[in-house]
């Protein structure tokens, strides 16, 4: 079961709305506390010139309770009730009400500086603010106290006011930051949709490049999109090309085979039939072997050999291949041998593959090289920790003008009456470049030599 993966627009929008809610929360809580600050503030000011305009008036007026009308007034503009006391330094009642909240333990009493603190009165929350301040009158000259404390009713009401004010702009600059951030990734996805449906409408067998103006981000994904489909379009190519030479190659030694075995079946004597069946056998062993080849260079160019590299000793390879063309070398009268002053030479690769192009090689020389008499020599050294690998015959060599065709597929030389299939070197050159190898032809008249370089196996490597 796959994955499900979120969109881009999903992961964008996620990526950055999640964060901005983030940064909004905090936002939030940080206005609350600073207006709960502020809103404290304002109060604790308030009372501060509340209890000062009472202890004006109560020492005008000669120790007499405020005014009703000035408490309405006080109450109304507060939304709040207002008590107060004031007391002379014999903590003798001068005006107010008795039983203010006490104020704490811990509080330090200095002249002139007001204490705020909170409290309960009559079941209610309050907030106190004491004094001690020098007063000149003839009723009660000299220091006295002041409490005045009032209900937080107000205070809360605009707490309430100012943090609603504060979530409602949040909240509107959320909205209209995430609108526009929605348009802005519709917008930024505009042309990833639109090449998307340029895609979409393409069938399947069309890999033309895509050739549309998309942003500089882009463009590398699309530029890789064009390398891959040219290489598709090559690898197509290459395919048909190959499959129909590999028909064409075919036909005719297919086509040989019917005519020899035809021709067998007309045969009027059993020495006839014998010599028509053997022609038969020899062209059938010969399209086994291009078929052979035929199944190899598909498999070397589908570049999955690289699965069955291990460490191999190219010495004893080596040795495995000649002793299989040994009888056939004898019979073309061709002297084969190793030359190799190492016992053991350790590459990295494919036995099977690294000896199928040994073979070939040695299997050309045998076909256009030394074909009849002459000598192959076949060298292995270790040379900048690269295994060499030297086959050379002493055959007419090949022409300068046909040198650069003959790791062609199917190439043949018209002049040479030869049953090779083509593909012998193409196929050698493929398996030892996929070994990160070299294969070097050189060729004169006095003969060819084919250098097969691969770099020395290393443990670790």
């Amino acid at each position: 079961m796959q994955n499900k993966v979120l969109s881009l627009r999903s992961r964008l929008l996620f990526v950055i709305i999640i964060p901005l809610l983030i940064i909004v929360s905090i936002g939030t809580v940080a206005l609350y506390f600073d207006s709960q600050k502020k809103s404290q503030e304002i109060y604790d000011n308030l009372l501060h010139t509340i209890s000062q305009v009472i202890m004006r008036d109560a020492v005008l007026r000669d120790g007499d309770l405020l005014t009703e009308q000035l408490l309405e007034t006080l109450t109304d503009s507060l939304n709040d009730q207002i008590f107060y006391q004031v007391k002379d330094e014999t903590n003798t009642l001068f005006v107010g009400y008795s039983n203010p909240p006490l104020l704490p333990k811990e509080s330090e009493i200095k002249p002139y500086q007001p204490i705020f603190y909170d409290s309960i009165y009559r079941d209610q929350d309050v907030r106190v603010i004491f004094s001690r301040e020098f007063i000149s009158s003839k009723e009660i000259p000299g220091w006295v106290n002041i409490y005045v404390w009032q209900t937080r009713l107000g205070q809360r009401q605009l707490l309430l006011e100012l943090a609603s004010d504060a979530f409602v702009t949040m909240m509107i600059m959320l909205l209209s930051t995430g609108l526009c951030v929605w348009f802005g990734v519709q917008f930024g996805l505009k042309p990833l949709l639109e090449l998307q449906a340029a895609i979409r409408k393409r069938s399947a067998d069309d890999i033309r490049e895509i050739k549309r103006t998309v942003p500089r981000e882009v463009s590398s994904l699309l530029s890789s999109m064009n390398n891959l489909f040219s290489q598709l379009r090559k690898a197509f190519t290459e395919k048909d090309d190959f499959i129909a030479n590999a028909a064409h190659q075919l036909r005719n030694p297919i086509a040989g085979i019917q005519s020899q075995a035809e021709a067998a079946e007309r045969s009027k004597d059993l020495k006839s039939m014998r010599s028509r069946v053997k022609d038969v056998a020899e062209a059938a062993k010969k399209t086994s072997r291009l078929t052979q080849q035929l199944l190899s260079m598909e498999h070397v160019s589908q570049r999955s050999i690289k699965s069955e590299f291990k460490k191999i000793d190219l010495v004893k390879l080596t040795q495995e291949v000649l002793t299989k063309f040994a009888l056939r070398a004898d019979k073309q009268s061709v002297s084969l041998s190793l030359d190799s002053k190492k016992e053991q030479l350790f590459v990295q690769g494919s036995e099977t593959f690294l000896s199928e192009a040994i073979d070939n090689i040695i299997d050309n020389a045998l076909l256009y090289g030394s074909t009849n008499g002459g000598s192959i020599i076949v060298s292995l050294k270790e040379k900048n920790d690269v295994a060499e690998l030297i086959i050379s015959d002493d055959g007419k060599g090949i022409k300068p003008e046909l040198i650069p065709k003959v790791f062609d597929r199917f190439f043949h030389d018209s002049e040479l009456n030869s049953y090779g299939s083509g593909l012998g070197l193409p196929i050698a050159k493929t398996v030892i470049e996929l070994h990160d190898g070299n294969l070097i032809l050189t060729s004169n008249e006095k003969g060819t030599s084919l250098n097969i370089q691969i770099p020395i196996f290393k443990s670790g490597s």
